[in-house]
C-alpha cells in the first residue's frame, strides 16, 4: 500500500512543481513588464470599460487582465490584456481554447466613425463579404476594410496612408470614437508596444485635416 501511494504521489510532485515554476515566470514577467512601463510614465489602471467593450466586439466576452495607462508623445494610451475561451464540438466530443491577447489605443484629435483595417486572408475573401477596393492593388491583396461609409474610407485610406499600411502590414487598427485600437497575440511586452504606438502614430498623423473636420466630433 506505501508504494502505491509514492507512485501516485510522484506525478502531483511534478504537477505541482511545474506549476510553481510557470506562476514564478508569469509573476517575474509582469514585475519587469511593471519596471519597463514605469520608464515612460505608464502605470497601472483599472480596466477602461470602453476598452474592454472594443475587446468583446472584435473576439467575444472574455475577462479583462492588467491594464496600463499614460501617455505617448502627448497622446493618451492604454495598453489591455485580455482573455477569452472558444469551444469547439464535433458531436461526439467538446474542446475548448484560451486565448490571450491585448489591444493598444491611442487618442485620436478627433472622435470619428467607425472604420476598421485587418489583414487579408483567403478565409476572409470567401467568408468575409465585400470588401471595399481601393486603387492600390498591393494594398487590396495585403488588407480588408470593413466601414459603414465608403467615401469616409477612402478620405481615410488616402495613397500616402496606404502606403505607410504596406509598411507596416502587421497593423490591423480600427477606429472606435475617439481612439485608434490595435491589437496582437499574447499579453503585451513593453519593447513590442513601442513599435505598435509608433506604427499607430503614423496612422494617425496622416489622418487628413478635412476628415477630422468634416467627420468628427472635437475631443474635450
Amino acid at each position: 500500500m506505501l508504494v502505491g501511494l509514492v507512485v501516485v504521489a510522484v506525478p502531483f510532485v511534478v504537477l505541482a512543481a511545474v506549476v510553481v515554476v510557470l506562476v514564478r515566470r508569469r509573476t517575474a514577467f509582469f514585475r519587469q513588464r511593471a519596471y519597463e512601463a514605469a520608464q515612460f510614465g505608464w502605470f497601472p489602471a483599472p480596466p477602461n470599460p470602453w476598452l474592454v467593450q472594443t475587446a468583446e466586439n472584435l473576439w467575444q466576452n472574455g475577462k479583462a487582465g492588467q491594464m496600463l495607462a499614460g501617455e505617448f508623445r502627448g497622446r493618451g494610451v492604454c495598453l489591455l490584456d485580455y482573455t477569452y475561451t472558444t469551444v469547439r464540438s464535433n458531436g461526439q466530443q467538446t474542446t475548448s481554447s484560451t486565448h490571450q491577447v491585448h489591444l493598444v489605443a491611442l487618442n485620436l484629435p478627433a472622435a470619428l466613425p467607425p472604420l476598421t483595417v485587418t489583414a487579408e486572408s483567403t478565409l476572409k475573401r470567401v467568408f468575409g463579404g465585400k470588401d471595399l477596393e481601393l486603387e492600390s492593388k498591393a494594398f487590396n491583396d495585403a488588407f480588408r476594410i470593413a466601414c459603414a461609409d465608403n467615401r469616409y474610407a477612402s478620405a481615410v485610406l488616402h495613397p500616402r496612408m496606404m502606403e505607410w499600411m504596406l509598411f507596416n502590414q502587421g497593423l490591423e487598427w480600427q477606429i472606435a470614437g475617439n481612439a485608434l485600437v490595435s491589437w496582437g497575440i499574447g499579453p503585451f511586452t513593453i519593447p513590442m508596444t513601442l513599435a505598435r504606438l509608433e506604427a499607430m502614430s503614423g496612422v494617425i498623423d496622416r489622418l487628413p485635416p478635412f476628415v477630422l473636420r468634416d467627420y468628427g466630433v472635437p475631443a474635450y
